[in-house]
């Protein structure tokens, strides 16, 4: 099961297990993580799972920025939309976020090398 797991200073604070489906995050009560910083959009980013086209059985996931102010970062780069991969650090604001996935299949291990 993969999760979404705040941090401070490398201490996990919070974690958010993931299932199919679709996590909001921003500044506004509605949202399912609420950052209370002025840096964070009302609706900031949402994070997006849902069925791996390619595995049957398996998730894969993504994190999507909704055209926010200050933008969102994915391992130091800005982004718009783009998949997650085990240990990814998402900057949103003055937040960071890791994405946790210990079950992930990497591309190097489903690659059948020919010789």
């Amino acid at each position: 099961m993969a999760y979404l797991a705040l941090s401070v200073e490398d201490v996990i604070i919070n974690k958010w297990e993931l299932s199919e489906g679709t996590l909001s995050i921003g500044r506004a009560a509605e949202n399912d993580i609420q950052i209370k910083d002025s840096a964070v959009s009302s609706q900031h980013a949402r994070v997006i799972t849902g069925p791996n086209p390619f595995i049957e059985g398996q998730l894969i996931t993504y994190i999507e920025d909704l055209k926010s102010t200050n933008g969102t970062e994915l391992n130091g780069r800005e982004i718009a939309r783009q998949q997650l991969d085990h240990e990814d650090i998402i900057r949103i604001g003055f937040s960071q976020f890791q994405y946790i996935d210990k079950e992930a299949t990497t591309l190097d291990e489903t690659a059948i090398i020919i010789g």
